[in-house]
């Protein structure tokens, strides 16, 4: 017996929030019900928040398995590039 695996695609940015008026990174679904997404001041706790809301933006039950794949804003990625991470180091960045 198989399982079927769900996926959950989110785009990754850097948005201002206005009810505290600083930078955060903001999760934003791609093709789910849910259009609203998640955000936080890490990428690491952007991580969890999406891992938090996951099920419920796909409308299946927490046993359903998910797994969600990032899409990040070419912008931080030409930016992580203009720092000097090597390929190896900016992806353990964005893996949290």
């Amino acid at each position: 017996m198989t399982t079927a695996v769900h996926r959950l695609t989110v785009r990754v940015s850097r948005e201002r929030a206005l009810d505290r008026d600083i930078e955060v990174w903001y999760a934003r679904p791609v093709d789910a019900p849910i259009r609203s997404g998640v955000s936080a001041e890490t990428l690491t706790e952007l991580r969890d928040a999406v891992n938090g809301v996951k099920h419920f933006i796909l409308d299946v039950s927490a046993d359903t398995a998910v797994e969600v794949d990032y899409q990040y804003d070419r912008e931080l990625l030409a930016h992580l590039d203009e720092a000097g991470l090597s390929a190896a180091d900016r992806a353990a960045l964005l893996a949290g």
